[in-house]
């Protein structure tokens, strides 16, 4: 699974050291699919970002369950092999919430990279930009504030996870459930931000 791609290394030790290389660390390529490939090699800047929303959503699992029985550990993880171990084919409620926390995760790391400039195939989200209800009367000769900056790109960042995570190809359909539970992770985001 994708979500290997957390431990694979730092995040700014997956990419190529010379600008403009098509290098893969060896151990990254392993852990993408064929489709998850190509959307990093046609979006520069998105790996890290992707390494960085699936620790996101390790630190966030191991923080919610920290005093559970299953803490979402990934301690035994080994290139190749599941991250979280054999929970994940089980189907159950801690499933569903990996699968929901690292869309969520791949989600605000894309859509906030796209604001910081990272990503070279998104900018901004402009659309956000509106006045704010401050009271001018209270100061005579203040004018309300309005937001010029650079808000997160999360229609980006939605539409980027739904291709990048949720598994689909000619060899292995998407599970129904799955599917869910990255969509309510990505609905959270939404709704959050």
């Amino acid at each position: 699974m994708w979500w290997g791609i957390a431990k694979a290394g730092e995040p700014n030790n997956l990419l190529p050291q010379t600008p403009g290389a098509l290098y893969m660390d060896p151990a990254v390529h392993l852990i993408l699919r064929r489709k998850q490939r190509r959307l990093v090699r046609e979006n520069p800047g998105v790996l890290v970002a992707v390494a960085k929303g699936a620790n996101q959503a390790i630190q966030e699992c191991q923080f919610q369950f920290r005093n559970r029985r299953w803490n979402c550990s990934t301690r035994n993880f080994l290139r190749g092999k599941n991250l979280f171990g054999k929970i994940v084919d089980r189907g159950c409620r801690e499933t569903a919430f990996i699968y929901a926390i690292t869309s969520a995760g791949v989600t605000h790391a894309i859509a906030r990279a796209c604001s910081e400039g990272s990503i070279e195939s998104c900018t901004c989200d402009y659309s956000h930009q509106a006045r704010s209800p401050l009271v001018s009367s209270a100061v005579p000769g203040l004018r309300d504030w309005e937001w010029g900056g650079c808000s997160d790109n999360i229609g980006y960042g939605f539409k980027f996870s739904r291709e990048f995570v949720d598994r689909a190809s000619a060899d292995q359909p998407a599970r129904e459930d799955d599917v869910h539970n990255n969509e309510a992770g990505r609905a959270h985001v939404s709704s959050e931000c």
